[in-house]
């Protein structure tokens, strides 16, 4: 909706107005002006609407007494083209830009994985057979809560096959009150200090014994407390109030949040030639965000037998997308030398049948195909060795779109001319 005012100047002087009150369908306002003086004028085009205002300037504008004493005009399209209507541009994400020099580091596209650090992902397992007591452990953490180090994750009641625990606590109180009374004999002068002494270690074996167990210094040998061995939050959960859980079942794992490394499957010929300075691009699978993993952690040298690759990591927990752990990516790491030319982004190359294409506008709405022969590419760039040349304009966003309508064979309806 809205207006669009021509505005006819000789010199400072307004000398013709026109007014076109309405469009004539989204976007497009029909325009015949009739300028009764021959002569050269400077023409501001000046849109009032709700959706926007605008000023435009054309700077010379010649009229010319009759038809036949002006020149003929240029074609404006060039034939043979594809046509792309502006009222088609604008229903779709559409982007051009100019084609231009630069350079392009040579890369190699490889699988990746999300996986946790060393140390930043803990399992918590049932030590003994036993029964999730219903009560104690309706409070039990869930899946996305957070947890400090030693708090009470979930508490088990040992069942009779596995008085092994009963008797580990048993016997550390029992060995506290010999320590305790081994100690006032020794200031008594009743023992030697030898005697204390291997009380005391006999505490020590009997409490680490307790603690391997799953005791975590419990004084209630019917009850075994599980506590968590780091501050994070809980990624699994697999008990259920009231249940029976059996000796070394997985209840519950721990992450630490913001904590990951990015895993790579790299040919090995690529691999060991990485350096400590390495880095690589990466988009995660659902985004076509690029971004940069610099933290380089290391390179295995171990060979898959499968897949003929080795791992490279690196760490990727300073970054600020979320992420999660199993999630697949896609990497791209040195693999070459630099190379120069004519660069275009990766989303302006189509792959059309197995040839590799862009469209370059050639006219305000005709565009043509062309054939790339490519060179190095890092993921988000690459050299155009021919098929274009310096400064054309590329489609840089629309180009699928834009290879539909070419296979269609047919203009939008209602098509206008300039």
């Amino acid at each position: 909706s809205g207006s669009l005012v021509l505005r006819f100047f000789s010199g400072e002087s307004v000398e013709e107005v026109f007014t076109i009150e309405e469009v004539a369908r989204d976007g497009i306002f029909l325009v015949d002006p009739v300028v009764t003086t021959p002569g050269h004028y400077r023409v501001e085009l000046a849109l009032e609407s709700p959706q926007a205002r605008s000023r435009h300037v054309l700077p010379d504008v010649e009229v010319f007494a009759n038809e036949s004493e002006a020149p003929l005009a240029e074609e404006d399209e060039a034939a043979g083209g594809i046509t792309f209507l502006k009222e088609q541009q604008w229903q779709i994400p559409w982007a051009i830009a100019p084609a231009a020099a630069g350079s392009i580091l040579q890369t190699a596209a490889v699988p990746g994985e999300v996986v946790a650090p060393d140390g930043a992902l803990v399992q918590v397992g049932a030590p003994v057979a036993g029964i999730a007591l219903e009560e104690p452990n309706r409070s039990a953490p869930s899946i996305g809560q957070d947890v400090r180090e030693g708090q009470v994750l979930a508490v088990l009641a040992p069942t009779a096959q596995e008085g092994g625990f009963a008797r580990a606590v048993a016997n550390v109180q029992r060995l506290e009150r010999e320590v305790q009374r081994a100690g006032r004999l020794l200031e008594a002068g009743a023992i030697p200090e030898r005697r204390f002494e291997e009380a005391r270690h006999d505490l020590e074996v009997a409490r680490a014994e307790a603690e391997a167990m799953g005791t975590s210094g419990s004084d209630d040998p019917s009850r075994l407390r599980l506590l968590s061995p780091m501050t994070g939050v809980v990624a699994t959960r697999s008990f259920v109030p009231g249940g029976r859980v059996e000796a070394g079942a997985l209840l519950f794992t721990i992450v630490a949040p913001g904590a990951a490394w990015l895993r790579l499957a790299v040919p090995a010929d690529i691999a060991l030639s990485l350096t400590q300075r390495a880095s690589a691009r990466y988009r995660l699978e659902g985004s076509q965000e690029l971004r940069e993993a610099e933290g380089f952690v290391s390179v295995g040298r171990i060979m898959d037998r499968q897949t003929r690759t080795v791992p490279v990591v690196f760490d990727i927990s300073g970054t600020s997308e979320r992420f999660v752990y199993g999630q697949l990516a896609e990497a791209f790491i040195p693999a070459g030398a630099e190379e120069s030319g004519i660069v275009i982004p990766n989303d302006a190359i189509i792959d059309d049948n197995g040839t590799d294409v862009a469209y370059v506008q050639v006219g305000g709405e005709t565009f043509e195909r062309r054939i790339l022969s490519l060179g190095a590419t890092d993921g988000a760039g690459t050299v155009v060795r021919a098929g274009i040349a310096p400064g054309e304009m590329i489609v840089v966003q629309g180009a699928y779109q834009l290879r539909l309508a070419s296979m269609s064979g047919s203009e939008f309806a209602g098509g206008h001319t300039h």
